[in-house]
């Protein structure tokens, strides 16, 4: 049986950390994006484990293209001939803004790849999981309290959140690990350095590489939640325990002077 291992928005920053944690101990990795060539670029960037990566073209916003992992698990020999050891669901992204600025398209496409895909997608692998195997969901520190100006994208990792810690219980039984993994600032090229000529400071913003390797240690551990740095998992406890409203107010004065014309 082959033993295998599958991340979505595998050519971006923590997805290529999880890749290069996680290549060593599976017979393949099915990494799956949209960009073909960042894809194929996976298999230079991980030396002699690179003819492992198996690049799955897939864009999460179309419904459509979930048929291509499930009919790729079929073709390979369906439950009998493949293990899922690791599914990682990390594909996504959001931008800062105004929810009137956002197009119909953007709204559809951020609950499509941050809620449809997840859930379409882990009901697609669980049962190619068994006792032992792991099932990671990316969420977020924004998941604990409603975040005016990065609205849409809170809203869906609370999704990602509250879908992922329900899951964990549901499967307890089967053995199968689930972790939702909330990280705050992470450094990747989809953070914008510079807002309305303004430098943007990230508080406590820390690397990908961390975030992935506390991540697979919690999850190794039978860890539901995973939160990288006590000041982060700190500020996840006050957004849970004060109001709701006094949270997006400190928010709020926070990321205001990066947003006004």
């Amino acid at each position: 049986m082959k033993n295998i291992a599958i991340i979505t928005g595998a050519s971006g920053g923590l997805g290529k950390e999880f890749i290069s944690r996680l290549i060593s101990e599976v017979d393949e990795l099915w990494a799956i994006g949209r960009n073909v060539s960042k894809l194929e670029a996976l298999k230079v960037e991980n030396g002699s484990q690179g003819e492992k990566i198996k690049p799955l073209q897939m864009d999460l916003s179309d419904i459509k293209s979930y048929d291509i992992l499930s009919s790729k698990l079929k073709a390979e020999g369906g439950t009998d001939g493949i293990e899922i050891s690791w599914l990682i669901n990390n594909a996504g992204a959001g931008r800062f803004g105004a929810s009137k600025d956002f197009s119909i398209e953007e709204l559809n496409t951020s609950i499509m790849c941050h809620c449809t895909a997840i859930a379409s997608i882990c009901n697609i692998c669980i049962p190619y999981m068994k006792a032992g195997d792991h099932l990671i969901n990316i969420a977020s520190q924004s998941a604990f309290s409603p975040l005016p100006y990065v609205n849409l994208y809170a809203a869906t990792k609370a999704f990602v959140f509250s879908y992922t810690r329900a899951l964990s219980v549901e499967l307890r039984k089967t053995g199968i690990v689930v972790t939702a993994v909330c990280p705050g600032w992470i450094k990747t090229p989809l953070l914008p350095d510079v807002l309305n000529d303004r430098k943007v400071h990230y508080p406590l913003i820390t690397t990908a590489d961390k975030v992935a390797a506390k991540a697979l240690k919690d999850a190794r551990r039978g860890k539901t939640l995973s939160i990288y740095k006590f000041s982060v998992r700190y500020i996840c406890w006050l957004q849970r325990i004060t109001s709701t409203r006094f949270s997006m107010k400190v928010w709020t004065s926070g990321i205001e002077k990066y947003l006004k014309n």
